[in-house]
Parts: C-alpha cells; sequence; structure tokens
C-alpha cells in the first residue's frame, strides 16, 4: 500500500529547523566585519581627501594697512617698547589691529599730558616719586600703572600744599583747629573731605584775622587820633547799638545788630538809616572820613570806602579810634569782594566778604567799648 503524501505531523510555521542557511549567514556577518576593518584606514583617507585636514595651517588672507607696518617702525625708531603691536599684526585680525593702535597712541598722548601737568607742579620733596612715576611713563605699555602714581603724587602734592597753608595759620585762637587738619593730613584719609574742610578753616581763619587786625589798632602803642567833638555832659565809652552797610549809590547792602528790636525801636532805627542816606547826598559829607551827626542821645557815624559805605548807630561819646578801625574793616572787605563790587548788580549773595566783616566790626567796637 503506497503511503500518502503529506502523512505525518506538520511542523509549525515561521519554525525552521535543519535549515542549510543559518552556517551560511553566520559566515557572511564574519567576513563582513572583516571587510570592514581591513578597509578602515582606505575609508579615513577617503574622508581625508573629500573633508580636508582641518589641522592643516590656514593661509593668512589678511590685508593689514601700510599705516600699521610704518607707525609700527617709527614707534620703534623712537625706542618704545613694540612688543604687543607686534604680536598684533603677526597673528590678530584687522580690527584688533586698529584697536591695539589707537589705544597705544592714546596711551602715548596722556603720558605726554602727565608730562606737561608735572613740569607745572610744585615737587618738592616728592623727588623720589617723580623718578618712580619717570619710568613708567617711559613705556605706553605700563600707563595704567602710570596714571595710578600720577594720582597718588598730586595727592601728596595736594597734602603738601595744604601743609604749607596751615604752617602760615598762626593765630592762637585757631591752634588747635590747625592742629587737628595736620593730623589729618598726615593720615592721608578722605583727601576730598579734607579740601571742603579747609575751605572752611580758611574763611573762619580770614574771619579770625580780621578781628585780630581790628583790635591790634585799639592794643597798639600808637598815640590816639584827636578826639571829635562830643556832646555836653558826661562821657561814657561809645557802644554800637547798628551797623548798616550801603553801596556807594545808597542800596541797602545789610543790617549788623547784637540786639532785639522791638517794633517802635525799629521805626527810631529806619529813621535814623533814611538820615544817615540822606546825609551821603549833602554838601556836608566828606567821603572817606567819619561823619558825626549827633540826633538826641546818640550818633548817626557815615563813613565811606571806595564802593560801599557804614552807617553806625551808636551811644556815648565817639572814640578816637573809630574812623581808623572803620576804614581798614571797608579796605579789607572791599580787597577781597572787589570784582563784584566794582558794578555791583544788587544781589547781596555776590557779595561773600560783607556778612563777616560787618559782624567782625560789631564784635570789635564792643570790645573797644569796654576799654
Amino acid at each position: 500500500m503506497a503511503k500518502k503524501k503529506g502523512s505525518g505531523k506538520k511542523k509549525p510555521a515561521g519554525k525552521k529547523t535543519g535549515s542549510k542557511n543559518p552556517p551560511a549567514l553566520k559566515e557572511e556577518v564574519v567576513d563582513e566585519e572583516i571587510i570592514l576593518g581591513s578597509d578602515e584606514p582606505e575609508l579615513s583617507n577617503a574622508i581625508a581627501e573629500v573633508l580636508g585636514d582641518k589641522k592643516e595651517k590656514k593661509k593668512d588672507t589678511r590685508k593689514i594697512p601700510k599705516k600699521y607696518k610704518a607707525a609700527l617702525l617709527k614707534y620703534q625708531t623712537d625706542g618704545l617698547d613694540t612688543a604687543k603691536l607686534e604680536d598684533l599684526i603677526e597673528n590678530a585680525s584687522v580690527k584688533k589691529i586698529r584697536g591695539g593702535f589707537r589705544a597705544f597712541e592714546e596711551s602715548l598722548e596722556a603720558i605726554e599730558n602727565i608730562k606737561a601737568t608735572l613740569e607745572d607742579m610744585e615737587l618738592t620733596g616728592l623727588e623720589a616719586d617723580v623718578e618712580e612715576l619717570t619710568k613708567l611713563l617711559s613705556n605706553p605699555n605700563t600707563f595704567e600703572d602710570a596714571a595710578v602714581k600720577f594720582k597718588e603724587l598730586k595727592l601728596k602734592q595736594k597734602a603738601i600744599c595744604i601743609h604749607n597753608e596751615l604752617d602760615k595759620m598762626v593765630l592762637p585762637a585757631m591752634k588747635e583747629k590747625v592742629a587737628e587738619m595736620k593730623a589729618r593730613l598726615d593720615a592721608m584719609e578722605g583727601m576730598d573731605t579734607i579740601e571742603a574742610d579747609m575751605k572752611e578753616l580758611c574763611r573762619e581763619y580770614k574771619e579770625a584775622y580780621a578781628e585780630e587786625g581790628i583790635m591790634a589798632h585799639v592794643s597798639s602803642g600808637e598815640p590816639a587820633p584827636a578826639k571829635p567833638a562830643a556832646p555836653k555832659g558826661k562821657k561814657a565809652n561809645m557802644i554800637v547799638k547798628d551797623i548798616f552797610l550801603l553801596y556807594k549809590d545808597g542800596r541797602f547792602i545789610s543790617h549788623h545788630t547784637n540786639r532785639v528790636v522791638s517794633k517802635d525801636q525799629q521805626k527810631v532805627l529806619f529813621a535814623d538809616l533814611k538820615t544817615g542816606r540822606n546825609f551821603l547826598r549833602s554838601p556836608k559829607y566828606v567821603p572817606h572820613k567819619l561823619n558825626i551827626i549827633p540826633v538826641e542821645k546818640r550818633h548817626i557815624l557815615v563813613q565811606s570806602g571806595k564802593f560801599t559805605v557804614a552807617i553806625m548807630i551808636t551811644e556815648g561819646a565817639v572814640d578816637p579810634w573809630t574812623e581808623r578801625i572803620v576804614m581798614k574793616v571797608l579796605t579789607l572787605m572791599e580787597k577781597e569782594d572787589a570784582q563784584e563790587l566794582r558794578a555791583w548788580n544788587g544781589e547781596v549773595a555776590s557779595l561773600k566778604s560783607s556778612g563777616k566783616y560787618m559782624q567782625a566790626l560789631l564784635f570789635a567796637c564792643m570790645k573797644l567799648s569796654k576799654k
């Protein structure tokens, strides 16, 4: 009996057993790996030929303007250190070269400005600092260090100038403040603050000097001037109640007093001011001399300088020193404010010295009354 075709168990679909193909496939994979490995150098060379060698040095395609090479040659001829500029021309872009040469030229210009400033400075006692700065200025590449050194030098020079100015302040009344300022200078801390405080100290010293100068007339051994005529009756020391300062044409500048003035006293006071102002226009008025106007139990004193007039309301006998003292104060005051007083525009604030000198005059007259 013949066997039926297709008899026996069927193998599941998708599963292959005993196939002849797998060994051959495995061998191909192995051969493929061998082939790829053996061809790798040739593939690398091929890629290199297509992409080029990135390590290959690029050609210098920069177009450096001739002016930079010419400038470099000039700087070298002048004996300047040009190492940085040479490196820029050799390796940097044109933009960086341009910036480098500009900075170098600016340093040279700044160095010349510093040298010119040094020629106008008083540098006694700073010789070592100047020598160090000069060395730094010889090389534009060290300009930043030179700028710092120059700033330090200027501060030291300012300190010396202020110290010399303090040495001239010899009034006993200012001794303590002068010593304090010198101590701050030696510490060299906060020069901006020191300069501002020094201006204030100079102002205080001028006021003190004005008072001392005025009182020197009172206490000097000079013979007293001839006494002006005084009203009959018991003579008393002169007491200055008020001082008015006017411009030479009669315009009001300031009023100075050491008392509280009531409303009734104000009427009398301004009546006296009007009397003194009107006297300036009368034929009896004598410029630059002490004019005495008797009014009841007081006097109105009128005296002028070159630009200003002082009107003083006093009681008691007029002191023979009054004319000299008032003239000295007006002269000192007008000397300081001369520029503003020549053509005064009416701005009281522009007359910076008037207030302190009128106060000094009032203070001196108070001392005079106790003499």
